[in-house]
């Protein structure tokens, strides 16, 4: 039945009589149509014809239906893609849950069958999988009975073998609808059964066992879901299953296709639990060695494992010993199948393996004994591979039915310790670490061996074979190691006594070393559980063991290599073994996170060594943990940690610390220098061997046993003197090595220094001692490189322990040892060696001295002997290129300070403090002239960052040294001394060199005034280098680096205050309550900032508290050396010399009358020389304020200078401005240069070709670029407004003018005395070139744009820079189009009704009959643009006059300008408006036919928009007589090419119906009436229009059809348009919008459909894609609405069709839906 909703119009027809005969032919022909338009190239053609077939199905379902149907049987040989896409149409039909009538279910069911069935012999995805679904979807709904009698009716109807995807779609069906399809399978099996013994064909049986498979998962399922009556349903079946099992079993199992063999292997599975249990129990034992013989065929061994589990867990379900006969020859072939190394990444590899383990689950119940003894049997074998697989299957039992098989474990523990300890094969280790968690998880094991095993393997290798294994294996054999090892831990409580034994043990071996941090961190979790160890005690003869817990008293007993415990068969080690590995472990700094676990360790294992140690170390541990990664605090702590201790337990035990200090000592084995050669690696133990060393020294500072002191003493030089060092060591690193050794002896000398001091001497003795040992030692050609390298190591030790014990030892003590003999040493040492390690260990120890000298000079009065030779050979060290040592310099300058504050009675020892201070500066600020900025490598970065970092520590060390020479003699001649050394740095271009000698000099003088001497004979009574130091130390103040600033200020300060103290006499005279002193404090507050004009603002504040402060004969002497500033090597600098000249002169000037010539002069050959364009500028602000006094002389030599003005002179016409008297001569010496000049050279009777650019004139342009510099000035402001009107009409006429002008001819510039001949020409002039690149238009432009500025007129100076291209135009459109923004700104900046606007219009009048175009152009072109502004009274009679004036113009473009202030005539006010609306209108209507070619404006557009705003201005009785005609004229513009006229023509049609109002009148001979008539027409090609893509056109089609629906006497209609058309913003969704639009208008005027339709005819012919689409749309929704048929819907019909094949994609996917319209739900 077709259930389509028919529309009010289609019910009206129903009841007509004239029975509606055609309509089933029209839908046949259009359905054919379009499906012939299925084969389109285009998809989304395809798509759409889809969808409109989609559209009449689920209309008219049965009738639509039954025409595809039959389509399809006209056309057997349509290509399968076409076919594919008809069913897909169902399809979407059917799957969007749309009830469809049972007749037309049974249409489809029949197509569908026949699609599925047509080709026999092969499976045709395209076309059967769409046939499929149609089915599987009525099937799950309530036609199920349907398709499934269908299916078996074409089953039984074929005879033959029913086709297979038949059997295809009903075992899919199963899926989808179980509960439907159950009680049909027992007959849809009955049917089938006959014929499966003579399917022959691969692709038939896999269609038959999927169905059979699904059949038999649908009886289990619904079995389960719902058990009393689905049993019954399934015990029904299981004769049919019973039948077809042994066909698939039997028959179809021997295929060779491998995807037949395991869908049917699947269905199997599902079909073996629904046979009948006798059976099932009888073929047991023979179906099990048939399933095994399967895996030796080419078939899916998941599959054979899937059905072989289905029949293992069915039969044991059943009885248990069913499989007694069969079990052997299963588990081995079980054992076979087992996956060696599964692929993760492969679901169906790791699916079968666990298929496999879980066989063996289920077997493990019954047949466990016979599984392990299968087991220990390839356990044993060669094969890696069957091991590995024993492992497996041994791990997930163990997992997963432990229970069964703890009878047997003990043999298979036996075995696998054999396999750990012969195995290689690191995929083996990794699967015996699996076993071995699995057992200690089920708490199997308690041998120390498994323990072995996983912390042996947690060790990496030294050389990784990768015979045995892979890196990445390896590696992650150790990382699981590790984990599985914390695991047993932390977690498996029954091996925790076993764990702590063997770890224990394991902590003190050296090839465990690398894993010590594990180990403490397992032994920390051990411990935490509980504190105690207990021991399983064994006597000799076997006796059973017996558990006893040992604590602190079993800790220390008898010994085993010096630190174990023995008790039976156990041995521990001993708690102080322990203790002192812990502290060598902990030396190594970097391993923090082996630190931290051995701390977490100590703080549980302390009960072992001694309880009371809970408290000390509980607090001393947290406060190492905390500065862990600080490795200066976390040394110091450790060393106190060390001394704590041992002072807590020696004051509880005498003996500890030499016994601890013994035991230390015997663990040097464990960190040998040399390491031994092993299979596993170790780290270099360099750093445990240190603090091993270290804490030696601190026990032995409690040791009073002198054999045991001497000895490791020894200990320590031997082991120091045993590191290696040789020409692949180098000696920093040597130096490195020994660092530790010279500590230890540091530490021991604090309470043993005259046992250390022995030692060194006599090391000193031996490596002094020339060698001689035979002939050869005389001869200078043989060098003993080996006694040369012991020589150094002994040297490089006693000068660093010497040094250490000077800062470890008590002063009075240490000096008392301190002899000649080892100054000496040390000065032939630095004499001899040039190597930079033993240098800086000289240099540290020498200052060592000298700081216990400063300490001790009180109690020692005697000073260092030897110190000026001790000086000279310091300071002779030289600091050059590539500064290699340069580490050397802060030790080297801070021991010249410590020189000098000895000081000392003997002149013969005296130091010169500026010779040291000289080298020591040269040195200093000679490296921090490399230091960059930038750099160009990675190199150069890194040697930079070296250089700064020593500067860094030197520079203090600078200050100090200078301290001290300023404090032993504080005089100007010092000062002197010390400011002309560092003069050069202060002004060197490196600013890294210019802070350093800005801070060494602000300490001198810092110092100098805390120390200076006044008063008395020597005092000096004046300082006469005030000006000098001043003129100098200025630029410093405006330095570009901040810090140089900050600093030189002070040093501004300073230096004043020194000049007053000595003017004064007395520092009482300096009131720090002074305000110029405030000033200085906030000058040098506000300094710091980055803000150029904050600083210079400042500069004249220092100028001010300079000209304040200094004496007047300083004057010239602070002035010149502010002027040789000028060339200052920095930027900001220069400008701040001149800035503060600036203020410096305008303050002092008449005081500097007598100078004026000297310092002008000066001022002028600064400005040659200087190249930082500030301090040029600030150096004409001096020349200007020198020259207020003569402005005419200077203003004439800057009027003779060429084109274009350099930058002096532009600067100076920037400060001419600041004068507003001269400004004003200037102004009005320009406009009347101006007023009779032409702006462009006239053309001559060269001969010249008339078409080539014509030339600016000279003078006036020279007057524009003046002015284009003095216009920008605010300070002109209101000389510019007293002269407005004359300037603006100037510069807009001139700028009309200058468009495509080019620059004058370039003129020989006068001869600088700075710039002789040397660029002259054989021609006898400079070439300009300058000049040739200006261009005037630019210069007018900017100069225009500056006027305006000036004088805060933003709205009008905005409107020149909108458009980019102004002046690079070559005619005048760019400069027509800122004419109407530059009318609505002079409106509102000025007002209409003004004075000023009446001026201006005035002044801009006499250039309407300007001789020149561009004048006429600009002048008419702005009277224009104010027409629409609607001005008024003698304004407005002005304007008209000039525009009327203009009708006749000769050029075309004054005459468009004209028209269009014509058109703004409607707009003026009600006075104006009718005087002059008759003129205009005759205007534009003559406008109309004036088709000008080439012109800027076209003449007949913008008469149609004038004609438009007059429409929508004026009353409408005033325009009605012209309305039809006019409507009829404008009508061929709909289809203009441009689109601007369609745009234009479309809105005045709309400005023609908006003025029109309807009276009511029904009269033929109405004007509404006869308007009306237009409307209609109109109607529909507006909105076909509507569909285009330029938005103006859409905007205009908005508009328009807005004012037509008012006029149509449609209500509803109208209210859409209101609604949906408001705005151009909105986008519109024209697709959805016209069918709701179209619908309302055939509702509410039905009687003008027909016309409507014949109106949009022709527009399905139209030169636009998208009317074209739009009309069949249109056309193809009203034929729903025709009230009757006629011949002509065939033919619109057929039309619509020919659209089909239209050319453009858009048109035939539009017409496709526009005939799902026609035939459609709409």
């Amino acid at each position: 039945m077709d259930k389509r909703q028919s529309s009010p119009v289609g019910a009206s027809s129903v009841a007509t009589a004239t029975p509606n005969a055609d309509k089933p032919t029209v839908l046949e022909g259009v359905m054919y149509s379009i499906f012939d338009g299925l084969i389109d190239k285009d998809e989304h053609v395809r798509q759409a014809m889809q969808q409109a077939i989609v559209k009449i199905l689920e209309t008219h379902p049965l009738r639509a239906t039954i025409i595809l149907t039959d389509y399809r049987a006209k056309n057997p040989k349509l290509s399968e893609q076409t076919v594919s896409m008809l069913l897909d149409c169902i399809h979407r039909v059917l799957g969007a849950d749309t009830s469809l009538p049972t007749a037309a279910n049974e249409k489809l069911i029949a197509l569908a069958i026949e699609e599925l069935t047509r080709s026999v012999d092969q499976h045709v995805p395209l076309i059967q999988n769409p046939s499929l679904h149609i089915l599987v979807c009525i099937g799950r709904g309530d036609d199920c009975n349907l398709v499934v009698e269908a299916l078996q009716a074409h089953s039984v109807s074929s005879g033959n073998v029913p086709h297979f995807m038949l059997m295809q779609c009903l075992g899919q069906m199963a899926m989808a609808n179980t509960a439907g399809l159950v009680p049909h399978i027992k007959t849809i099996l009955a049917g089938s059964l006959p014929h499966l013994g003579g399917i022959k064909q691969d692709h038939v049986k896999l269609a038959y066992a999927y169905a059979i498979g699904r059949f038999s998962e649908a009886l289990l399922e619904h079995g389960t879901n719902t058990p009393t009556g689905e049993t019954k349903a399934a015990a029904n079946c299981a004769t049919e299953i019973s039948v077809a099992y042994d066909v698939l079993f039997n028959q179809w199992l021997h295929s060779r296709e491998p995807k037949v063999c395991m869908e049917i292997l699947q269905a199997l599975s599902s079909m073996y639990p629904l046979l009948p249990s006798d059976r099932i129990l009888d073929q047991a034992p023979r179906l099990v060695p048939q399933i095994l013989t399967l895996y030796r065929r080419s078939v899916d061994r998941n599959a054979v494992t899937q059905f072989l589990c289905s029949v293992l867990k069915t039969n044991l379900s059943m009885h248990a010993q069913v499989l007694d006969g069969v079990i052997d020859a299963l588990i081995t072939h079980l054992f076979d199948l087992v996956c060696v190394y599964p692929d993760y990444e492969k679901p169906q590899t790791v699916k079968g393996h666990y298929e496999v383990l879980r066989c063996f689950h289920l077997l493990a119940g019954n047949y466990a004994a016979k599984i392990m003894d299968t087991l220990l049997i390839h356990l044993r074998n060669n094969s890696e591979r069957e091991r590995i697989k024993s492992l497996l299957i041994l791990t997930h039992m163990l997992n997963s039915c432990a229970v069964h098989i703890e009878s047997r474990l003990q043999a298979l523990i036996d075995c696998l310790k054999q396999l750990m300890l012969a195995e290689r094969s690191v995929k083996m280790k990794l699967t015996l670490l699996k076993t071995i968690v699995a057992l200690a998880q089920k708490s199997l094991i308690r041998d120390k061996e498994f323990v072995w095993f996983v912390a042996r393997h947690s060790c990496k290798y030294s050389k990784v074979s990768q015979e045995h294994g892979t890196l990445e294996e390896h590696a992650t054999l150790v990382l699981s190691c590790e984990n599985a090892l914390f695991m047993l831990s932390s977690t498996v409580g029954t091996l925790d006594e076993l764990l702590k034994r063997e770890l224990l043990n394991y902590f003190l071996l050296l090839d465990y070393t690398d894993i010590c941090g594990n180990l403490a961190k397992c032994l920390a979790s051990l411990f935490a559980k509980s504190p105690h160890i207990e021991y399983d005690i064994a006597s000799d003869d076997d006796q059973p063991s017996l558990p006893v817990t040992v604590g602190v008293e079993g800790a220390t007993s008898t010994e085993d290599r010096g630190a174990a415990v023995k008790r039976g068969k156990v041995i521990v080690p001993s708690a102080e073994s322990i203790y002192a590995r812990c502290l060598a472990l902990l030396g190594n700094q970097q391993c923090i996170k082996r630190s931290s676990n051995i701390l977490s360790f100590l703080k549980y294992y302390h009960p072992q060594l001694n309880p009371a140690l809970e408290e000390l170390w509980g607090r001393r541990v947290s406060d190492m943990l905390l500065h862990i990664n600080k490795p200066q605090a976390y040394l110091q702590q450790l060393q106190d940690f060390v001394m704590e201790t041992n002072e807590f337990l020696g004051t509880r035990d005498e003996h500890f610390p030499q016994r601890l200090a013994i035991k230390l000592a015997d663990q040097m084995y464990l960190y040998p220098m040399q390491l031994p050669h092993s299979e596993w690696q170790l780290p270099d133990l360099s750093a445990e061997r240190g603090m091993l060393l270290q804490s030696v020294a601190l026990t032995l500072c409690q040791v009073t046993d002198v054999a045991c002191i001497h000895t490791k003493i020894d200990l320590i030089v031997t082991t120091a003197r045993q590191e290696r060092l040789d020409k692949h060591v180098k000696h920093a690193e040597y130096e490195r090595r020994i660092e530790p050794c010279a500590r230890a002896l540091g530490y021991i000398a604090r309470q043993h220094l005259a046992h250390v001091i022995k030692k060194l001497s006599e090391l000193a003795q031996m490596g002094g001692r020339k060698h001689s040992t035979g002939f050869f030692s005389t001869l200078h050609f043989i060098k003993d490189t080996h006694k040369e390298l012991e020589s150094y190591k002994s040297n490089l030790l006693v000068v660093k322990s010497f040094g250490r014990i000077m800062d470890e030892a008590d002063p009075l003590q240490s000096l008392q040892h301190l002899d000649d003999a080892m100054l000496k040493f040390l000065m032939i040492q630095l004499a001899d060696h040039k190597d930079q390690t033993i240098m800086s260990a000289i240099l540290q120890t020498l200052l060592s001295i000298c700081n216990q000298l400063i300490v001790t000079k009180e109690q020692l009065p005697a000073p260092l002997k030897h110190r000026k030779q001790i000086m000279e050979t310091v300071f002779s060290i030289p600091i050059e290129s590539p500064f290699n040592d340069l580490p050397l310099l802060p030790t080297i300058l801070k021991l010249g300070t410590d020189f000098i504050r000895i000081g000392g009675s003997d002149s013969s020892e005296c130091v010169d403090g500026s010779v040291i201070f000289e080298i020591a500066c040269k040195n200093f600020f000679g490296c921090a002239r490399q230091l960059k900025m930038k750099f160009d490598s990675q190199e150069e970065d890194e040697h930079n960052s070296f250089l700064a970092k020593h500067l860094n520590e030197s520079l203090p060390q600078l200050n100090a040294l200078v301290r001290a020479i300023v404090e032993l003699d504080a005089s100007p001649s010092t000062l002197d001394l010390i400011i002309g050394i560092l003069e050069c740095w202060m002004r060197d271009k490196n600013s890294e060199v210019r802070i350093c000698a800005s801070h060494v000099l602000n300490n001198t003088l810092d110092v100098y005034i805390k120390s200076m001497k006044i008063g008395g004979c020597e005092a000096p009574s004046k300082f006469n280098q005030t000006g000098q130091m001043l003129g100098k130390i200025v630029p410093r103040c405006i330095d570009s680096n901040g810090t140089v600033r900050q600093v030189s200020v002070d040093i501004l300060q300073k230096t004043l205050e020194i000049a007053c103290i000595y003017e004064t006499l007395t520092i009482a005279s300096i009131d720090s309550s002074a305000e110029w002193l405030k000033e200085i404090e906030s000058i040098k507050e506000h300094i710091i900032t980055d803000e150029p004009k904050q600083i210079y603002n400042l500069a004249g504040d220092i100028a001010k508290i300079i000209a304040q402060r200094i004496s007047s004969f300083q004057y010239l002497q602070f002035c010149k050396t502010l002027l040789q500033s000028l060339r200052d090597p920095e930027q900001s600098s220069t400008i701040g010399a001149s800035v503060v000249l600036k203020f410096f002169i305008q303050q002092k000037g008449s005081e500097l009358f007598h100078a004026i010539p000297d310092l002008v002069k000066g001022s002028l050959l600064a400005l040659q020389l200087c190249e930082v364009p500030r301090a040029k500028s600030g150096v004409l602000k001096a020349l200007v304020a020198l020259t207020k006094h003569h402005p005419k002389l200077v203003c004439a030599e800057m009027l003779q200078q060429p084109l274009p003005y350099d930058e002096h002179l532009v600067e100076y016409w920037h400060l001419v401005c600041n004068d507003a008297e001269l400004t004003g001569l200037m102004l009005d010496n320009f406009l009347q240069l101006l007023s009779g000049a032409g702006l462009c050279e006239t053309q001559d009777g060269s001969g010249l070709p008339n078409d080539r650019q014509r030339l600016a004139s000279v003078q006036p342009f020279a007057i524009f670029c003046a002015m284009h510099e003095m216009m920008p000035c605010k300070d002109i402001h209101d000389q510019l407004e007293a002269r407005f009107a004359d300037m603006f009409s100037m510069l807009l006429t001139s700028l009309s003018s200058y468009t495509n002008l080019a620059p004058p001819l370039p003129l020989a510039p006068p001869v600088s005395p700075s710039q002789p001949n040397k660029s002259s020409s054989k021609f006898g002039f400079v070439p300009n070139k300058d000049l040739v690149k200006l261009n005037p238009c630019q210069i007018a432009l900017e100069t225009f744009q500056a006027f305006l500025n000036n004088l805060e007129m933003e709205q009008i100076a905005t409107v020149l820079t909108v458009n980019t291209q102004l002046a690079a135009s070559t005619d005048w459109h760019n400069y027509i189009e800122l004419l109407t923004p530059m009318a609505i700104g002079l409106a509102n900046q000025l007002q209409l009704t003004s004075a000023g606007m009446r001026q201006l219009v005035n002044a801009l009048g006499k250039y309407v009959a300007s001789p020149h175009d561009g004048q006429r152009v600009a002048a008419v072109g702005l009277f224009s643009r104010l027409v629409p502004l609607k001005p008024c009274g003698e304004l407005v009679s002005c304007l008209m006059l000039n525009l009327g004036g203009a009708l006749s113009d000769p050029n075309a473009v004054v005459r468009g300008l004209s028209l269009q202030g014509m058109g703004y005539v409607g707009q003026l006010g009600d006075h104006e408006a009718p005087r002059y609306s008759e003129m205009a209108i005759q205007a534009l209507l003559k406008g109309v036919d004036d088709t000008v070619g080439d012109c800027l404006i076209n003449i007949p557009l913008e008469s149609m928009r004038g004609l438009s705003r007059i429409l929508q201005a004026l009353p409408s009785d005033r325009v009605e007589p012209f309305h039809v005609s006019l409507a009829i004229r404008i009508r061929p513009f709909f289809g203009s090419y441009s689109m601007e006229m369609r745009e234009a023509a479309i809105i005045l049609f709309g400005d023609l119906c908006e003025s029109k109002h309807d009276d009511g009148s029904c009269s033929p001979t109405s004007s509404m009436e006869a308007l009306r008539e237009q409307l209609l027409a109109n109607l529909f090609p507006l909105v076909l229009h509507l569909s285009e893509k330029d938005p103006s056109i859409v905007s205009a089609c908005k508009g328009t059809l807005r004012r037509v629906c008012r006029l149509l006497r449609a209500v509803r209609v109208n209210e859409i348009a209101q609604q949906q058309l408001l705005s151009d913003t909105d986008q519109l969704n024209y697709n959805s919008f016209v069918v709701d639009f179209v619908k309302v208008i055939a509702l509410e005027l039905t009687e003008h459909i027909q016309d409507f339709i014949d109106s949009c005819m022709p527009k399905m012919r139209s030169q636009w894609p998208e009317v074209r689409g739009s009309a069949a749309i249109v056309i193809g929704i009203l034929h729903n609405f025709l009230s009757e048929r006629n011949a002509q819907t065939e033919s619109v019909a057929g039309k619509i069709a020919v659209l089909l094949k239209d050319e453009q994609v858009t048109v035939r996917v539009r017409a496709a839906q526009a005939l799902g319209y026609f035939f459609g739900d709409i």
